[in-house]
């Protein structure tokens, strides 16, 4: 017999080798062909694979746990017959286009725009959303070289100095004129790829994001601004007084006369509180309230832009400092000796937050591209979401920035430790959505006056403007507005919470056990959909039963909320 399986040792190791006597009984198994055995995707299988492929020459498996080509032949020697079987496992290869196509599948459907190029410059992939920022179409893309398709140099390109350099190129600004005509701002990076334990690239790869719709904000805001110059003074950019603010618990009557002491003062003032308490309400009534109501109020989302975009417009940038910059003054500038407001200043990236950190210490700035320093007369007011010292330890905001702009301190307490001022907020909301929706004066009713009161709101005071206008501009012609007027996510929530059983330690025995009745029935009838007969059931009692019940525990009221909707 020839030596087969020297020949196997010679080949990869996806191969394996099967040969059988003429009744299809094992003889050897090596390799792919053993492993294929063992793990059972041959066994009771062999004569019918075997047969088929002596007859076909060759048989293709392709099933979701096994990939295998199989070719067969007779081999006689003398008196003794037998079978040869080659098997190539080809999960591996079917594995790594597998993740290809979906890495590919990826690329195709994300928002930024990537290129890949190899040594000589030729394009090896160009997703979907490159060739819509570009006006191409990758099928007339891939596989031509970057000069053919750009026109330009190969040392003027960017992958040819990083394949040369081994370096990145990171947040380049670049301006597209396609063949249509349209112009694109883009910020594209650059990227070496190595082979494993090698730093020579042997391919580029760019990440380019279209920032066009942010630059004609941009340039629409800095027209307004060079417009409006003067407008500052007359209408400073606020909408808010402190006399706005709803203050009846003793939290936030004290939070009000720190805010009043402040608006006095010069220091830096940091404002820490959840997201929807009402920083900017709060801060631009401290701006209205002191020595600086007459100068602009200037407010900077740090959480909204890109770096390149937030410095440009926190100092300015002067003409040429790149494609397409004009002379334009930055938020320092324009807050004058006013208030400059920035806003989740731990979102702000750490390169920045180190340029802002010197500026404020040394109280002058340049320009982006410009030599000529400027004088900060702003007072700079920043505010984070969650505790400051979190902010720092989390690495999201400098430790020697946190303590340059926290001279002072305020924190706006979450609305669940003001519970005095939810019914105050929930009335002044019925009278402006009211009003906004042309309803006469809405009321609401007591079952969901109380669930208001109990819900933890996580979004603060903006989840409860939310509920009660969504409620307003849903309601027909009720003149009140129940939990079963609110969205649903959030009646779900609300009824949790307005339902669930008091602490014990503060009530009555007869005051537990109604909660706990007052619970039970309301779980069923919004289990069966309000439908008494069914809930009744549900908990071993008469629909009579429910329906006295139902009276007893002022639940009258939701009941018929539930039946006026359907």
């Amino acid at each position: 017999m020839i030596d087969y399986v020297k020949i196997l040792d010679r080949m990869p190791k996806e191969y394996g080798l099967l040969i059988t006597d003429t009744d299809f009984g094992v003889i050897e198994a090596k390799g792919r062909a053993s492993l294929l055995l063992e793990e059972g995707k041959l066994m009771g299988h062999i004569e019918s694979v075997m047969k088929r492929a002596l007859e076909k020459g060759s048989v293709k498996i392709d099933t979701e746990t096994a990939h295998v080509t199989m070719k067969a032949y007779a081999v006689s020697e003398g008196e003794k017959e037998y079978y040869v079987m080659w098997i190539h496992d080809e999960r591996k290869s079917y594995e790594a286009e597998r993740k290809l196509r979906y890495c590919l599948e990826i690329l195709d459907n994300i928002n930024e725009g990537v290129i890949v190029t190899d040594k000589s410059g030729r394009i090896l992939i160009y997703n979907r959303k490159l060739g819509e920022f570009e006006d191409l179409n990758k099928d007339e893309v891939v596989g031509r070289r970057l000069m053919d398709v750009y026109e330009w140099s190969m040392e003027s390109s960017e992958h040819y100095q990083v394949l040369k350099t081994g370096r990145p190129i990171k947040e380049g600004h670049y301006r597209n004129l396609t063949k249509l005509g349209k112009c694109n701002q883009l910020i594209a990076s650059t990227y070496p790829i190595t082979a494993d334990g090698s730093d020579e690239p042997e391919a580029v790869y760019s990440i380019s994001r279209n920032v066009t719709t942010i630059k004609e904000i941009y340039n629409r805001t800095m027209e307004i601004q060079k417009k409006n110059n003067g407008s500052f003074n007359k209408n400073n950019g606020t909408r808010f007084v402190l006399e706005d603010l709803i203050c009846k618990s003793p939290k936030m009557k004290k939070l009000l006369e720190d805010v009043k002491t402040t608006a006095h003062t010069n220091s830096p003032v940091l404002v820490y509180g959840e997201t929807g308490t009402g920083k900017e309400m709060i801060i631009q009534g401290m701006h209205n309230a002191g020595p600086r109501s007459e100068q602009p109020f200037v407010a900077l989302n740090c959480a909204a832009l890109p770096e390149t975009l937030l410095e440009s417009l926190l100092f300015g940038t002067k003409k040429g400092a790149f494609t397409g910059a004009e002379d334009t003054k930055g938020f320092f500038e324009h807050a004058g000796k006013g208030t400059l407001y920035l806003d989740e200043i731990n979102s702000m990236p750490l390169n920045l937050q180190a340029k802002l950190l010197r500026a404020v210490q040394e109280k002058r700035f340049r320009r982006v591209g410009d030599d000529r320093e400027r004088f900060i007369e702003c007072r700079i007011v920043s505010s984070v979401n969650m505790e400051p010292m979190r902010c720092v330890e989390n690495g999201n905001l400098r430790q020697d920035l946190y303590y340059r702009l926290s001279v002072i301190t305020l924190e706006i307490p979450p609305l669940r430790n003001r519970r005095e001022d939810i019914e105050e907020l929930t009335m002044y909301f019925l009278h402006k959505y009211s009003a906004i929706y042309g309803r006469s004066d809405v009321t609401i009713d007591e079952d969901l006056r109380e669930a208001l009161i109990k819900y933890d709101w996580p979004g603060n005071v903006r989840e409860l403007e939310h509920l009660i206008e969504s409620a307003i501009s849903l309601m027909n012609d009720n003149e009140s507005i129940s939990l079963y007027s609110v969205p649903q996510y959030l009646r779900k929530k609300l009824y949790t919470n307005s339902y669930m059983p008091p602490d014990a330690e503060e009530l009555t025995l007869n005051e537990i056990i109604n909660s706990v009745e007052k619970k039970a029935v309301m779980d069923a009838l919004e289990k069966h959909d309000m439908n008494i007969s069914r809930a009744a059931g549900s908990i071993g009692i008469s629909r009579q039963n429910m329906q006295y019940r139902i009276e007893k525990l002022g639940l009258k009221g939701a009941v018929k909320s539930k039946g006026d909707q359907k």
